[in-house]
């Protein structure tokens, strides 16, 4: 279903400017609808209800919580926007709106008019329609009241059976496990997380829980939970029978409609809305996991956090549109990171044209890239992937995929996104944190601001405060704080060939220069060589060769979008040319400086050769000693001033050799 045109709203009139405007949940899309319209200048009062009698609170952190390792104070993290010009109603459940008068009623009686309204009712837990659903003993995962009677309940359980093999019900069956509880998983699917990993990158999450402790049933369908008043057991699909004590459920979410649909908006799956978050009333406004654009419901933080701020946007008066953007997990499951976005299930490989796989079995790294006309538009990746973002960008961009990167990802398991570069060398329009959505160039508004520790900026922006993924793009944003060492990926290639090049150069420059013979008899190899004029011509040749495809490659620094492959593959490409360049003009000239001419193009050449071995040693140690990188930002500077003489001097030579 095509979305309807929207347009901005227009000024209230005077008699509703001290109406308020209400946002109903403060659960990550309502708080994050209230911390866009501050950041936007709108002091408009606001009153923000909360179903739950808890504080806001992170919901993806919630399983951390249920295995005892965080506490509730680290889920709960206040803006600052929550400022006195907000009134927070915690525990205050709205249960009626009444869109032609405009005022919602809350579950106390009390009824309050607003101006706009925003709803961001969230989802409530779906729990599929199994005969003993109702039993005493059955408890469900979705909120803290959810996981606060699991943490009392996996005391006394001897065996729970988990149903569903979603993030949340992997999560609680680690969970429960811990504490000595035989715990059995069933997955109606062919592989745990099927709309979030594929096959392979499920297999290892499935051993990983299963090397945990945790009984895993694939394609295992429930058919009844048995019982009379308690839960006793639990019958599958082939009529077999798991005795039990606990059922849990983690059956998937269905979005909150209903208070919406009795005040007469349209629903369907979801609330619908246009592509400026406004329902069907242009009063009132609904986003995250209750609202539905087009055929769509967000299930993810990260669209739901994008609709926010595109509410927010409009509500102060902006015309901006929602632009769904390519679906992405990025999910810690146990000790594994898992990441994946766009086409990359087993289901939609029909859809791509080719894909890429890098394994490393040791260190428990999978990463697949999906290519169709050259492009990646999709990947799955477990393990650690300090590159993810840049790959999700890539996706994003449509950036053509090319043969050189494909051959780099197969062997590194990188396809060379310029993964040196730091972060604030990134163009303004890179999203850096995926979640909220924040650009490196709204990041930078921070740092001009003075907010330059990564703790601050986190805290001011709301970056990292999700998921924690793009928690070391901060730290390189900021400088490298954060970290006491940091690799620099090529750094170690180019120290060494940096080493062997200086080794060469100043054996070479230390040995003393063979005594010309005094007759054609006693000439050495070398010195026969060496005065034969074709050999002179050629290695002149190569020298000149070598010499002008280092120029050209130090353009790729200037011109980013070249299309010559990572930046780090390039310069190590280039420090390799450049020892070639050396042994070459060794073989050309022995390293003897001559005289005029001669002695200034040797010096220049010599002296780009020092000057970049010192550049690349430093790039080397920079990733440890991070004073060092003005070190190297020097010699870099200085490495491009002495190559400038060095086309004249190379043009004179020439004309000097050939002409006169």
């Amino acid at each position: 279903m095509e979305a309807r045109q929207f347009f901005p709203d227009s000024e209230i009139p005077q008699s509703e400017t001290e109406r308020p405007l209400i946002i109903v949940g403060n659960g990550p899309a309502g708080m994050q609808c209230l911390v866009e319209l501050r950041r936007r200048g709108v002091t408009t009062p606001v009153k923000l209800f909360g179903q739950e009698d808890w504080a806001p609170y992170d919901r993806v952190k919630l399983s951390t919580f249920l295995s005892g390792s965080t506490g509730f104070d680290d889920l709960t993290n206040l803006p600052a926007e929550l400022d006195a010009n907000v009134e927070h109603l915690v525990g205050r459940a709205i249960i009626a709106i009444n869109p032609a008068r405009r005022w919602v009623e809350d579950s106390l009686g009390q009824r309050h008019h607003y101006g706009r309204l925003v709803l961001a009712l969230g989802s409530e837990a779906h729990i599929p329609g199994i005969p003993g659903a109702e039993l005493s003993g059955v408890l469900r995962f979705r909120d803290m009241d959810d996981a606060q009677a699991l943490m009392a309940r996996r005391l006394r359980s001897t065996h729970t059976v988990v149903i569903g093999g979603g993030l949340l019900g992997i999560e609680a069956a680690h969970s429960l496990c811990r504490f000595g509880t035989k715990v059995t998983l069933i997955q109606h699917a062919d592989r745990l997380m099927n709309r979030q990993l594929d096959s392979e990158a499920a297999d290892m999450v499935a051993d990983n829980l299963a090397s945990a402790g945790v009984d895993v049933r694939l394609l295992a369908r429930v058919k009844r939970v048995e019982g009379v008043e308690r839960v006793e057991g639990v019958r599958l699909a082939d009529d077999q029978l798991l005795p039990c004590d606990t059922v849990v459920f983690a059956t998937g979410i269905a979005p909150r409609t209903a208070l919406a649909q009795r005040a007469g908006i349209t629903v369907a799956s979801g609330i619908r809305v246009n592509a400026g978050m406004q329902t069907s009333n242009p009063y009132i406004y609904a986003v995250g996991e209750c609202a539905q654009f087009q055929d769509r419901v967000c299930g993810l933080v990260m669209p739901a956090l994008q609709q926010a701020r595109v509410a927010a946007a409009n509500l102060a008066g902006e015309a901006v549109s929602y632009m769904p953007v390519a679906d992405s997990t990025w999910l810690k499951v146990l000790s594994l990171e898992v990441f994946s976005a766009g086409l990359f299930s087993d289901e939609e490989r029909g859809l791509v044209h080719r894909t890429l796989v890098y394994r490393d079995r040791e260190k428990g790294i999978y990463r697949a890239l999906m290519v169709r006309t050259g492009r990646v538009v999709g990947t799955v990746s477990v393990g650690p992937w300090p590159e993810r973002q840049q790959v999700l960008n890539r996706i994003r961009d449509g950036k053509r995929l090319w043969p050189w990167q494909v051959g780099r990802f197969v062997l590194t398991g990188n396809p060379g996104d310029s993964n040196d570069q730091s972060v604030g060398q990134w163009p303004t329009a890179t999203v850096v944190c995926q979640c909220r959505g924040l650009t490196r160039g709204q990041l930078q508004e921070y740092l001009d601001r003075g907010v330059t520790a990564v703790t601050d900026l986190k805290q001011a922006s709301g970056a990292a405060t999700v998921c924690g993924g793009c928690e070391p793009l901060l730290d390189s944003l900021c400088g490298g704080q954060g970290a006491a060492k940091r690799s620099v990926p090529g750094g170690r290639s180019l120290a060494i060939i940096a080493a062997l090049s200086a080794v060469f150069l100043g054996v070479a420059l230390w040995l003393p220069p063979p005594m010309p013979a005094t007759s054609v008899l006693e000439m050495g190899f070398f010195e026969l060589v060496s005065r034969n004029p074709l050999w002179r011509q050629w290695s002149g040749y190569a020298v000149l060769i070598a010499s002008l495809l280092l120029l050209l490659m130090s353009l790729k620094k200037r011109f980013p979008g070249l299309p010559m492959g990572g930046f780090s593959g390039w310069r190590i490409a280039h420090a390799a040319l450049g020892a070639m360049a050396l042994a070459l003009l060794y073989g050309h000239t022995g390293f003897s400086l001559g005289d005029n001419l001669n002695r200034w193009l040797m010096l220049s050449f010599l002296g780009v050769g020092i000057v970049g071995m010192t550049a690349a040693l430093l790039t080397r140690l920079q990733g440890s000693v991070p004073a060092m990188g003005r070190l190297r930002q020097g010699s870099t500077w200085l490495h491009i001033l002495v190559c400038w003489p060095l086309p004249a001097l190379l043009v004179f030579h020439i004309l000097s050799a050939y002409y006169f």
